[in-house]
Formats: structure tokens, sequence, C-alpha cells
């Protein structure tokens, strides 16, 4: 017909009201009665089932059903568009005579927009509520934070050996063992994924058999052969388990330090280069893509993270990551790598003991045996010892500096060998402070010098502090050798460039009992804390869970 030819022309049909369309196209052909009463019927269906979905936000204000609630709703509008696309041919006919005209149109377009809108109106309610869920969880962290009740519970079981030292990059932790053994595992699942026994020797003197400057500067509580862990995690492609997903750096007691790569398929960490100090390796640390290292002989040094086609094979090894850690002694081979491509020295007047690094301003900073810390430059081009040095100071005048940690504000930490930690505030030349030397070119940054200024003094610890997480904002977490693992509150992001904060003695606001005086390094982030001190196992205290008694 010429009339239903133009009307098709010029009229489309909304796919969601296809039913009523077909039942004024029913009417048409005499047979109005059935069509009319089917598309009644699935007419109905549908509003049922958006009536079902489409609630006010308070239905589901107190419950956990919000999601699958919104997933179903999505589901029947995915039915929706599967019915339009078997029913085109009929819409289309039908639309050729379909009655109505203008006003027709109008009624298809404006429930149209009716439905857009309720949609928009659901999915804004479904974000708010979401929103409001997580805030409310953050809120209920933030409380068991400030009251210490955390779930404690072991991720890691290293069987007979002991934890000596360990890094954490969450879900991820690499652990360094009193043999000499380094692992990387999976905190979550509590399981190990790739080791490499014997990674250091064990040729190290009992504590009364040391040289007096070793023994004075470590004391008694730092036996192990591994005395430094780093861990960096990579970008893994979507293709896969073959790839690398990690670095991990670890020193020794033998003066050894050694880099490894681990992957998910393999059981063997891949040893990609190695280098010798001339005295016990302190610290590691990973920033501006290369691997630091300090040790007693007061040499930091930088190495390039490049991997040597030598290195390019695995260990080898025929056991299981776990059944390794189990028995070390076994048929696990270790291969030859090549050495450690240096990329710049600095040669420090006084035996370093800690070091840490801040990739978001690009500092380096060590503490030292007579009581004095340091912050260079590790420009991301080169690092050329002494002109990289940009401030040393005397930060725990006759002690030592066991712990270093950046902290947001300009700040950088100090954890003293007489168990007092001291905030310090590090304001550049200009008072713009730290955080604005990314900005800056690469040559101007270690030019630029800063002042240290005494924020606060914390007292608390009976014994060194070994190990300073700043990982909480807001939050400072200390442990040290008096088997105690401390929780201060301290945030430096309020404060101005330039503002000079008077120095105070406070106490922490709890202390985590139950370590060991071998307890060497802790980590904290806004949910957990992760440290080792308990022998054989890595503990961790979960504040993002009741616990059992809450």
């Amino acid at each position: 017909m010429e009339t239903g030819a133009t009307t098709r022309g010029r009229w489309r049909v909304d796919a969601r009201f296809r039913f009523r369309a077909r039942g004024d196209c029913g009417r048409t052909r005499g047979d109005g009665g059935r069509a009319r009463t089917r598309a009644t019927a699935l007419m109905e269906t549908r509003v049922r089932r958006r009536a079902v979905v489409a609630r006010d936000a308070s239905d589901f204000a107190n419950d956990g059903g919000a999601y699958e609630r919104f997933s179903s709703r999505e589901e029947a509008r995915r039915d929706d568009a599967a019915e339009a696309a078997g029913d085109a041919a009929s819409v289309s006919s039908a639309s050729s005579a379909f009655e109505g005209g203008e006003d027709g149109r109008n009624r298809v377009e404006t429930r149209s927009s009716a439905s857009r809108a309720d949609r928009e109106m659901y999915d804004a309610e479904f974000t708010s509520f979401m929103r409001a869920r997580a805030q409310a969880n953050e809120a209920e962290t933030r409380k068991r934070w400030n009251e210490g009740a955390a779930t404690p519970r072991v991720a890691f079981d290293l069987g007979s050996d002991y934890i000596r030292r360990v890094a954490v990059a969450y879900p991820y932790s690499a652990v360094g063992s009193a043999r000499g053994t380094v692992a990387i595992c999976d905190v979550v699942n509590a399981s190990a994924i790739a080791v490499a026994p014997l990674a250091h020797g064990r040729d190290w003197l009992e504590a009364n058999d040391r040289p007096l400057g070793e023994r004075v500067l470590l004391g008694a509580h730092d036996g192990g052969a591994v005395t430094a862990m780093a861990l960096k995690t990579l970008v893994v492609p979507a293709k896969g388990d073959k790839e690398s997903f990690a670095f991990v750096a670890s020193g020794g007691r033998d003066g050894s330090l050694r880099l490894f790569e681990a992957s998910k398929n393999s059981a063997a960490l891949r040893e990609l280069g190695h280098a010798t100090h001339d005295n016990v390796v302190t610290g590691v640390t990973f920033a501006r893509d290369s691997l630091w290292s300090v040790a007693l002989d007061g040499h930091l040094c930088r190495w390039s993270l490049s991997p040597r086609a030598t290195a390019a094979g695995e260990n080898a090894t025929t056991k299981r990551a776990r059944e390794s850690l189990i028995d070390i002694a076994g048929d696990y081979v270790r291969e030859s790598s090549p050495a450690l491509t240096k990329q710049g020295e600095w040669e420090n007047t006084q035996p370093t003991l800690c070091m840490s690094s801040c990739e978001k301003t690009g500092l380096i900073s060590v503490g030292n045996a007579d009581g004095s810390a340091a912050v260079l430059s590790a420009s991301a081009s080169s690092f050329d010892g002494e002109s990289s040095v940009m401030q040393t100071w005397s930060a725990h005048e006759g002690s030592t500096v066991r712990a270093i940690a950046h902290c947001p504000g300009n700040g950088i930490i100090t954890g003293g060998g007489d168990g007092i930690i001291r905030v310090w505030r590090l304001m550049v030349d200009d008072d713009a402070g730290f955080d604005s030397l990314p900005g800056r070119a690469s040559h101007r940054v270690a030019k630029v010098r800063c002042v240290p200024r005494l924020a606060a003094e914390l007292r608390g610890h009976t014994a060194a502090v070994v190990s300073l997480a700043t990982g909480c904002p807001g939050r400072l977490v200390s442990g040290a050798q008096d088997g105690t693992i401390r929780v201060w509150d301290l945030d430096l992001t309020d404060s101005k460039p330039g503002q000079r904060v008077k120095a105070i003695r406070r106490d922490a606001r709890y202390a985590v009992l139950g370590h060991t005086v071998w307890l060497g390094s802790t980590y904290a982030d806004s949910e957990r804390i992760i440290c080792d001190g308990a022998n054989n196992v890595l503990l961790e205290y979960d504040f993002s869970t009741p616990t059992d008694d809450a």
C-alpha cells in the first residue's frame, strides 16, 4: 500500500514497544483480539520484571544483594534486546500499517526516554550505594587500626628454617632465611611460589666470635645468612603465567648481592646476576629502574637490572618450590650467573647500616654507624657518587641509625640503636618541598640543598629500632629488637612547606607483643601489618576483617 510505504519510510518503532505496535496492526487485520492479548501479556511480564529490579535504594541499603539485583536487571535488558532482534521482521511489517502518526511516535519516544531515565537513576543509586558501603568499610577498618583490633594469621611457613628478612609487595612477599635460602611466596594463599636454596653462605661467626666492629654495629640479634631483601613486582602481559612477575634482590652476611627473577611457572628463582661487597650487605632497594645496595664497608652502589644473555637459562631443579623449602639439601644445582653491571658508586666515610628509597621523589636515604643520615638523588640518567649527595646530618648523636624510611609530607624517619625514633621534615633550599623534585630537571636535583628539621621524637622502644613502615596513611609502624611492633599516629601531609613543627615526645598508640628479638622487617598498608620475628613463620595482622571476639 502506498500509505503503508509512506508510513514505513518515515516511522521507526522502538523495539521495546514492538508488541504494542503488533497489537495495533493486528486490529487492522481483523485478528486484534488475539494479538492484543499476546502483546498485553508480554508487556505485563516486562513491567513485572522491571518492577522487581528497579526499586528504591532503601530496599537494598542494608543488604548485600544489590549487585545481584543490578546484574539481573542487566540480564533482563539483554533478553529484551535478543527478543527485539528475533522479531525485527515482524516489527518492520507491523510498522507499515501502524496507526497513530505523530501521536504514536511521541508516545514511543516518551516511554523510551522514561526507560532511559529509569536506568540512569538506578545506576546512580547503585553507584552511590557501593560508594557508601566502601566508605563504611574504610571507616570500620580505620577504627580497628585505632583500637589495635587486628586478626592475626600465619601468612607463610618456612618450615624448619628461620625467617630473618622480609620484603613485601602485596600480595607477594620475599623472605630470606637464617640458612641463606631466598623464597617468594603468595601471602594470601600462604604458599611458596619459587625458591633459591642456599643463595647465601653460612660462613658467618657466632655473635661472641664476630669481629668487634661487626659485633658493636649489628649486635647479637642479627644472626642469619640473609641480611637484606627487596622485592619489585612487574607488569605481567595478559597472555600469562609463563612471564616473569617480580625481581627479588638479596644481600648476605657473606657480602654477596644476588638479583633473581621470579616466574609463576617455575619453582626456581632464576638468578640474573651477582655482585660482592667487602663486608656484610646491610640494605638493598629498587629505585629508578636500578638496584641499589649498601654494606658495612660504607659503599653505596647502583646496579643495572638488565638481564644478561648468559643468565637466560633457568636454575636446575626437579622439585616443586615447597619441596625445595623442606629439603634444601636435595638435588638443587645452582648455575653460575654473570656479574651485575655497576652504574655508579658512593664511598661513605662511615659503615652504612640501612637504606630506603622513594620512587616519587627519586631519593635514596641511608643511615650510618656514627648516627648520621644522608639523602642522595637517584637520578635516572646517572649516579656519580659525591655530587649526588644532597645533605648529611647527625640524626642520632651518640648512637647508630639502624632503620630509615620516607613518608608523605617531605618526611624522613630514622630509628636509632637507642630505641628512639626521630621524624625529620626535610625542606629544599627554596622551601618548595621534596614533592616538587620530580618536575625539575634531573641535573638540578642533585644540586638542591635541603635542611632537616626535627618534627617529632617518638619514645617507647627499649632496644634498637630495626624497621620502619609508612604505608598506612597517618600511621607509622616500627619494629625493634625488644620484640615489639608499635603503632604511632603520624601525619606530616597537613603541615605547610616551611612550617616549623615543634619537636615533641609521645608514646605509641599501642604495641603488638609476642615477637622475638630477631625481628628484622615490618610492612604496613591501609589494611594490614606483615612482619617476621616469629622464628620460622611470616605473620599478618589484618585490620580489614572483624576479630573473632568482635
